[in-house]
């Protein structure tokens, strides 16, 4: 069965649940509008908090990158200039905005505002002539599209197995109880086929449209 915001309480509930190292992604508010949203102050959005901000919640679960059940620093919604940081037009992760000079590509200078990009600057420029442009992006974003679901598999594999206490291969409701109590609330619906165990099938996410 498969069930994505599940999958994302699965990383949320065990303790070695790693943090992302991304830079800002997607969403639609500002610094000071993320302190208000972070109602117990501990530096990260819950989906909790997220669900009293209806556009927020509906962009969770394509912020939440390492599938944990919450939006750190790298992960939050921001606005940069007025501007959506993370959507609107040109997409990228804003990346469109780091064009300061609007003539329709950045530099290298330019993408240094954006670490991650500008980290990664020669191994995007594909025809070497000092600048990026949306189809090298674009191609970049796929090539690594290999290696960030592998890391994440390999994430959602050590999570399931520090969670699996006899190493049977599945999760008792024992075992969610103890180890991952934010899932055992909805251990009976996720347990499809009522064998009172969890498979790693059935806290696969949904596959993304």
């Amino acid at each position: 069965m498969n069930r994505s915001p599940l999958y994302a309480a699965l990383f949320a509930a065990v303790a070695l649940a790693g943090t992302a190292t991304a830079s800002p992604p997607d969403g639609t508010a500002t610094p000071r509008a993320h302190l208000k949203i972070d109602a117990n102050q501990d530096g990260a959005i819950s989906r909790e908090e997220a669900a009293k901000h209806p556009r927020l919640a509906e962009k969770f679960d394509s912020l939440d990158k390492n599938r944990d059940g919450k939006l750190d620093a790298s992960e939050r919604p921001q606005h940069r200039g007025g501007r959506e940081h993370g959507g609107g037009r040109g997409g990228h992760g804003g990346i469109a905005g780091l064009d300061a000079d609007g003539d329709g590509r950045i530099s290298q200078v330019e993408a240094a505002k954006f670490p991650r990009i500008g980290e990664s600057f020669a191994k995007i420029d594909r025809n070497r002539d000092g600048y990026l442009v949306r189809s090298e992006l674009r191609a970049y974003h796929e090539s690594e599209r290999p290696k960030r679901e592998a890391e994440r598999a390999k994430r959602f594999d050590e999570h399931f197995a520090a969670a699996d206490l006899n190493r049977d291969g599945k999760l008792s409701k024992l075992e969610v109880e103890e180890k991952m109590p934010r899932l055992a609330r909805n251990f009976a619906f996720l347990d499809e086929d009522r064998d009172g165990f969890l498979s790693k099938a059935d806290l696969k996410p949904m596959p993304h449209r």
